[in-house]
């Protein structure tokens, strides 16, 4: 299993079409092949901190991921979402 976690740090104006077009992207996410989970998370200390976690079975899952469209789109957005640069850390369970 590979873990993804993802920080977004969204400007004030623009929460409401991140929330829009990130609850579009977990939608179709959840379907594809090799995903385990993909969960958005708000910080209850900073607002319109978000934390995307994702679970994926393995590399080629998340390759598979990266070609979404609605990824795609978010991350063509974020330079006009963002307040900060997204944060990215990837990891995988001890075993």
């Amino acid at each position: 299993m590979k873990i993804i976690q993802a920080t977004f740090y969204i400007k004030e104006e623009k929460r409401d079409q991140f929330l829009t077009e990130v609850t579009a992207l977990i939608a179709a996410t959840r379907s594809e092949e090799g995903c385990l989970s993909y969960n958005l998370y708000e910080s209850v200390e900073t607002k319109n901190q978000f934390a995307m976690i994702e679970h994926w079975e393995d590399q080629a899952a998340i390759e598979r991921h990266n070609q979404s469209p609605l990824l795609k789109q978010l991350f063509a957005n974020m330079a006009d979402y963002a307040a900060k640069p997204t944060a990215l850390s990837f990891s995988e369970p001890i075993k």
